[in-house]
């Protein structure tokens, strides 16, 4: 597979202080490209572009303040960036809430797993887009959680029967749905946008692998380093075209090498998508 190095256009990567989101910084900018980390928490950001520039001292890594609980934060973060930086040529969604353990709402009144996961993406990658430069990619994490959730279009805000699972299953699934829906529209009005959607298996930290009592884990998990394959293999090969979606090849789609795998039917169900869509405009109130 030929690999795409230091091709001057920055990548744009949210949550990338940590976990499969660091991982995947630190091997882009091992392929000398520019980075902009969009971060919530700015010290832990300093933190991981220190990191950063220990492994690749020659690394480009700017910090953007960014918390996708807030669509203040989102509009924020557009227009700094429009003002700072040049097109960018990826942009990561991946940072995410992860089984929030009780029913938390965003500061504009969304359920937090769909509020961040989805909703803020969908708001920041709209604002972006103008700022995008040929060809460039958005490349959507989802989860293999995504297969089991459900949207609940009558209860987004999770007033009955939350569970942080169902919860986070749905707002991947909403993020897949995204993905599918984004490169139709890119073909349809050729918006010269590459939308590639991306789960990272089991990932799990290399301390918890190493750990005796996570022994049976080692059979079909893998570290954030493997977990952030299909993202760095999303943004860096260029004979990605667009929709598709890329995953662990080994069993279960646990674990492995990143390939592209076959997209689940509900991600092109055109009347979920269209529903989701319009939804997703009118709630944050950004209708591209």
């Amino acid at each position: 597979m030929a690999e795409v190095s230091g091709t001057g256009s920055r990548v744009v990567l949210t949550g990338g202080a940590r976990g499969i989101g660091h991982a995947a910084a630190l091997q882009l900018a091992a392929r000398r490209i520019p980075l902009v980390l969009a971060v919530r928490d700015i010290e832990r950001g300093l933190a991981a572009r220190r990191s950063i520039l220990q492994a690749s001292p020659d690394a480009s890594v700017d910090l953007l303040p960014l918390d996708l609980a807030s669509l203040g934060s989102v509009r924020e973060f557009a227009a700094i960036y429009a003002d700072r930086f040049d097109p960018w040529s990826a942009l990561v969604l991946n940072a995410g809430a992860i089984l929030v353990p009780h029913r938390e709402m965003t500061q504009d009144g969304f359920e937090m797993h769909l509020g961040v996961n989805h909703l803020g993406h969908f708001a920041l990658t709209g604002l972006m887009l103008p700022l995008a430069a040929p060809n460039a990619r958005v490349v959507t994490a989802s989860s293999i959680a995504a297969r089991m959730g459900r949207i609940q279009f009558h209860d987004l805000r999770w007033d009955h029967g939350y569970t942080p699972f169902r919860a986070y299953a749905a707002s991947k699934r909403a993020g897949l749905v995204f993905a599918r829906a984004l490169h139709r529209k890119s073909l349809d009005e050729r918006l010269g946008i590459r939308s590639i959607a991306t789960h990272p298996g089991y990932a799990v930290s290399s301390e918890r692998l190493r750990s005796a009592r996570r022994l049976y884990e080692r059979g079909f998990a893998h570290d954030y380093a493997a977990g952030a394959g299909p993202i760095v293999r999303a943004v860096t090969d260029p004979d990605l075209l667009g929709g598709e979606y890329l995953a662990p090849s080994g069993r279960f789609q646990t674990r492995g090498a990143p390939e592209p795998i076959s997209v689940p039917s509900f991600a092109d169900d055109a009347l979920l998508s269209a529903r989701l869509w319009r939804i997703s405009g009118q709630l944050t109130r950004i209708a591209w």
